[in-house]
C-alpha cells in the first residue's frame, strides 16, 4: 500500500495496520501505538502527519521515549491526515481523543502543522488502567488525558494516577471498596445532576481536601493509604483518601442546595449535620469548620428557577446558587470546578 507524503494532497490511504483509540486516550499515546504497529519509528510516521512546529518537535526520537509527559496537537489539515492514516473519521479520532478537541487546535489552513510540547496545554498523562486497555487489545503502555491528575478504574478497581514511580499501572483498590463506591457516587451525582452534580462535588472535595492538609493523620486516612502501600503523608495519596468522605459531603451539599430555605436556622441545621458527620469520621471540627461555613457563604442565596424542558430528563434540573457559579469554571479540574480555593 502507497501512501502520498504531506504536500499538496497529502496521504490518501491508511496504514496497513490499524488500531482503535481508547475512550479518554492522548493523542501522543494513540499514534505511538499508530506508528508502532506498523513498525515505524515515530519521526517517520510523524513526516506522513505533516511538518513539526516547536522546539520541542523537533527531536522525535526524545519525544518518542516520553510518552507520559508529552501531548500531541495539530491544526485543521494535520487532523485530516491524522484520520486518513488512523483509518478514521476526523469527528471518531475527536471524540474519543480529548487532544483533538477544537480548543487544542493549532492555527493554520494550509500546510499540515503539528506540534508535541513537553508538557500538555492543559489536563494531566495518566496512566491508562492495564485492564480495560488489554480488554480492548491494546498490550503496551497507554495513557489517557484527564482533567485530574488521577482516574479511578471502578470496573477493575483500580486508582490510576500520573504518578512516574511504581506501580505504573496503578493501584489496587480491592481493600478499599469505599473508594470504589464513592466514585460510583460521585458518577451517580453527575448522571442524575449533570454540571451541578460535578460541581457540588468538586465543592466536597475542595472541603476534605483542606481537612486533609489540616489534619493529614486522621486514622481512616492513614490506613487506607497503608492499604494501597503508600505513604500517608504524600501528595500523591491524599485525593485517593478523602475521597469517601467528599462523595459523602456532596450528598450533604446536594440536599442543602436542593431547598430553597437559606436562612440562619437552614444553614445552622445544615452545619450541625456536617459536623456530626466530622465527628463519625473522628475529625477535628473547630479545625475542620472554617471551609464549610465558606461554602454555606456562598450558598447562602438560592438559584433562581429555571424552566426545564418538557421533554428532559432529571439531568442538570438543580440551578447552583450565583455565589457558586461567579467562581467556580464548568471545565478543568476539580480545584477550578469548586467555588471553594
Amino acid at each position: 500500500m502507497v501512501l502520498q507524503m504531506p504536500g499538496l494532497y497529502g496521504p490518501r490511504q491508511s496504514l496497513p495496520l490499524l488500531v482503535r483509540p481508547l475512550p479518554g486516550e492522548s493523542t501522543g499515546s494513540f499514534v505511538n501505538r499508530l506508528a508502532h504497529a506498523n513498525g515505524l519509528e515515530l519521526a517517520d510516521f510523524l513526516q506522513r502527519v505533516g511538518q513539526g512546529t516547536g522546539s520541542s518537535s523537533a527531536d522525535a526520537t526524545r519525544v518518542a521515549k516520553y510518552p507520559q509527559c508529552t501531548e500531541m496537537y495539530v491544526n485543521g489539515p494535520g487532523l485530516e491526515y491524522l484520520a486518513v492514516l488512523a483509518g478514521e473519521p476526523a469527528a471518531v479520532l475527536q471524540r474519543a481523543l480529548p487532544g483533538l478537541a477544537p480548543r487544542h487546535r493549532l492555527p493554520g489552513d494550509g500546510d499540515a502543522v503539528w506540534k508535541w510540547p513537553w508538557q500538555p496545554s492543559e489536563g494531566h498523562l495518566v496512566r491508562c488502567c492495564t485492564r480495560c486497555a488489554e480488554v480492548r487489545g491494546v498490550g503496551e503502555p497507554a495513557w489517557w488525558l484527564v482533567s485530574d491528575s488521577w482516574r479511578v478504574c471502578a470496573r477493575h478497581g483500580r486508582w490510576c494516577d500520573d504518578s512516574r514511580t511504581e506501580p505504573l499501572d496503578g493501584l489496587s483498590l480491592k481493600e478499599l471498596p469505599e473508594v470504589v463506591a464513592a466514585h460510583l457516587e460521585r458518577v451517580r451525582l453527575q448522571k442524575r445532576f449533570g454540571r451541578a452534580g460535578q460541581e457540588l462535588f468538586a465543592d466536597a472535595f475542595q472541603v476534605a481536601a483542606d481537612w486533609w492538609r489540616t489534619m493529614p493523620m486522621v486514622l481512616r486516612w492513614v490506613h487506607r493509604a497503608w492499604a494501597c502501600g503508600l505513604e500517608d503523608r504524600s501528595a500523591r495519596v491524599m485525593p485517593l483518601v478523602i475521597y469517601p468522605e467528599a462523595a459523602r459531603l456532596a450528598q450533604l451539599m446536594v440536599e442543602f442546595e436542593q431547598s430553597e430555605v437559606r436562612d440562619t436556622d437552614a444553614r445552622a441545621r445544615w452545619l450541625g449535620k456536617a459536623e456530626a458527620l466530622m465527628e463519625s469520621w473522628e475529625l477535628d471540627v473547630p479545625a475542620g469548620r472554617g471551609p464549610l461555613l465558606d461554602w454555606l457563604h456562598r450558598h447562602r442565596l438560592p438559584a433562581d428557577m429555571v424552566e426545564v424542558p418538557a421533554s428532559g430528563t432529571r439531568r442538570g434540573r438543580l440551578p447552583l446558587t450565583p455565589g457558586h457559579n461567579r467562581i467556580a469554571s464548568q471545565t478543568g479540574p476539580l480545584e477550578q470546578r469548586s467555588c471553594l480555593s
